[in-house]
């Protein structure tokens, strides 16, 4: 890979936020509120089911985290293909691998920064201190969850290239059914047999499951290991996907659909 080729997309991405002022409201406004509106509910929720309401707030925090990470590198994608400017960075000699890779490392430069954020204000305002207490596990499991979202993006990537541009939607609508079957708030045991080996290997329900088991005192170490295991393997399939899809669109000429 050529760093030089890498840094200069990332450079791009973060001019485009710079002067974008939605994007400001996407990566901090969205966030900021959904911690405030959640953080009043536990504080709310503390004289009824203290343990149930800071579940709710502190898995808010890593889903809004997860949308983040993972949405930035496709939406980078969406406005590349809607601007008409992908054919040219791909004519500039980009590849397939730093072009990814250059997404995937804006999207955690810009991310973890805004989760700095949502913890320092359920810590100050909502005294939320697990996440001073129990800190080395928060940040195992906040590790996962980046890599599960990276992963996540790579494979949208690649469906987005093979389905074209009128699935650009994928970017922000796709997370929702993983979160969903992650079981964010609640036991796999809630859902039918049937679909319980599928919510297992879900790539977020590992560590939902383990930020639960932290708050109500569980012993929740193998599940973090098994987030993190899970986590990787996403990546490590989506990245293979996604080569594969690429390589298939240079032959097809897939990628004249996204420009």
């Amino acid at each position: 890979m050529r760093m030089y080729k890498i840094f200069a997309l990332m450079y791009a991405d973060f001019l485009l936020v710079r002067n974008s002022k939605w994007k400001i409201v996407e990566y901090l406004y969205f966030p900021i509120t959904t911690v405030l509106i959640y953080g009043l509910f536990s504080v709310f929720v503390s004289g009824y089911a203290a343990e149930a309401g800071l579940m709710i707030f502190i898995v808010n925090i890593l889903w809004s985290f997860a949308l983040l990470a993972q949405s930035h590198v496709n939406t980078s994608m969406n406005e590349d293909s809607w601007s008409g400017s992908l054919k040219q960075i791909m004519t500039s000699g980009v590849t397939d691998i730093e072009y990814i890779t250059a997404r995937i490392i804006s999207s955690v430069v810009l991310s973890l920064p805004v989760l700095v954020l949502l913890v320092g204000i359920s810590v100050a305002l909502f005294s939320t201190n697990l996440f001073i207490t129990q800190w080395q596990a928060f940040t195992y499991i906040t590790v996962s969850t980046l890599v599960a979202s990276i992963g996540l993006s790579v494979f949208i990537a690649g469906a987005m290239i093979a389905l074209g541009r009128e699935y650009g939607f994928l970017a922000w609508t796709a997370l929702q059914a993983f979160i969903l079957l992650s079981a964010p708030f609640y036991p796999v045991s809630l859902f039918p047999e049937s679909i319980r080996p599928l919510v297992n290997v879900m790539p977020y329900t590992n560590a939902f499951e383990s930020t639960r088991g932290l708050i109500s005192g569980a012993d929740v170490a193998a599940g973090m290991n098994t987030a993190m295991i899970v986590a990787l393997a996403y990546l490590a399939v989506s990245l293979v996907f996604y080569k594969y899809i690429f390589s298939e669109a240079k032959k097809r000429v897939w990628l004249t659909r996204l420009s």
